[in-house]
């Protein structure tokens, strides 16, 4: 059953005027970023033990944390040789700067970027919203190409170098929220058609697992930048580490913008340990597949419920298409029930709602799902979600 958005509420205790002013404390009140379970626990008097964060799209199996040398909390943490050769050993690729997550990195470059002649960027229209804060915080000119399917995005993109080359272009390969991967030689022939000075920055955050990233081409052309992030597949966001490929020059600003000591000493002794760890990367990327198609099943109920426009996915997420007044409620409702997930707006109209993965195996996080779908699938109004009171018992 399709939900109804009209305002012909089935509650009685909610007006019209009532669900719209609902409708705009819940928008005002989304986070910048998924993973704030702290304020999620503040505003819905949950716990923080009691809730599942379905928000981010981290690996829900993280490494396991190795026994750490006290010389790694001990000893100023200059990079380690053998932390550097496991990132290239990783990563395929050697010229690089480690960064504190990258988010360092997504602050930085605009900054470093953008000059008189190359003040232009090409951003996503939907995509991880740092990058076009940064780059509108450095005074570049933004331009927004379609990030919803391959080919409207395929279109702007190619339309917008055309008339003006002498930009940089921001591409997120998988896109998130949307999932949109773009093939390689797609993502070689725009940066051949940048102007000199202008630069391809390629964030991807989400590919190690079912994706072919850039660093496997061999040498990279001069004019693209490439972000990895280590925390998302490998579920350790905390310890905030994420690299930097690209040529020898930006490489080497970077490291002067970030100075000494960067990576602190822990974080270097356990990603060592888990980059070099193939035989854990090679059963994580079959357990992440699992676990999607176990998240999947479980949402499937909802999403025929609800009718919901579309479903986009990169493993360690889904995306759903609906109505911002769908999303919204919904995303509140679950926070109720103690299952955190994500609202990306599109436009006036659309939004996302994002839902990160669980372990196949937790059998009280399967439980909980099912029982919140179930629930979610017995109401049929935005108003009725919005009156929806959880039970104490």
């Amino acid at each position: 059953m399709a939900v109804m958005t009209s305002m012909q509420s089935s509650s009685d205790r909610l007006t019209n005027h009532s669900i719209d002013e609902r409708l705009r404390q819940l928008r005002h009140n989304l986070p910048l970023h998924g993973g704030d379970i702290e304020t999620a626990a503040a505003r819905y008097g949950i716990p923080l033990s009691n809730w599942i964060d379905l928000s981010t799209g981290m690996n829900p199996q993280s490494y396991p944390i190795p026994d750490i040398p006290v010389q790694a909390f001990q000893n100023l943490p200059y990079w380690r040789p053998d932390f550097l050769q496991a990132v290239e050993n990783y990563y395929g690729y050697g010229i690089f700067v480690p960064v504190v997550g990258s988010q360092q990195a997504i602050q930085a470059l605009p900054n470093m970027l953008i000059n008189e002649s190359h003040g232009d960027v090409l951003l996503p229209a939907v995509g991880y919203q740092e990058h076009a804060k940064q780059w509108r915080n450095s005074g570049a000119s933004l331009a927004y190409y379609s990030s919803v399917s391959v080919s409207d995005m395929c279109q702007d993109i190619d339309a917008s170098l055309a008339s003006n080359a002498a930009q940089h272009l921001v591409v997120i390969s998988p896109n998130n929220p949307t999932a949109i991967e773009i093939d390689n030689e797609i993502l070689c022939a725009w940066a051949e058609k940048l102007a000199a000075g202008s630069y391809l920055i390629v964030d991807e955050a989400f590919i190690d697992v079912g994706h072919q990233s850039l660093l496997t081409i061999g040498i990279l052309p001069s004019n693209i930048i490439i972000l990895r992030s280590f925390g998302k597949f490998f579920g350790l966001a905390g310890i905030r580490l994420g690299f930097v490929f690209a040529n020898q020059a930006i490489v080497k600003k970077l490291k002067t913008i970030f100075g000494t000591w960067q990576i602190n000493g822990p974080a270097q002794a356990i990603s060592t340990i888990a980059m070099n760890d193939v035989h854990w990367q090679k059963l994580t990327r079959q357990q992440i597949l699992i676990n999607a198609t176990v998240m999947k099943n479980l949402l499937n109920p909802l999403a025929k419920h609800f009718n919901f426009k579309g479903v986009m996915s990169a493993s360690l997420f889904f995306s759903y298409a609906m109505s911002i007044d769908l999303a919204l409620t919904l995303n509140d409702v679950l926070a109720k029930l103690g299952l955190l997930t994500r609202v990306v707006i599109i436009d006036d109209n659309n939004a996302l709602l994002r839902f990160g993965s669980i372990s196949s195996d937790n059998d009280s996080a399967v439980q909980r799902i099912q029982d919140a779908v179930k629930k979610l699938c017995s109401i049929d109004t935005v108003a009725a979600l919005l009156d929806y009171q959880v039970d104490a018992n």
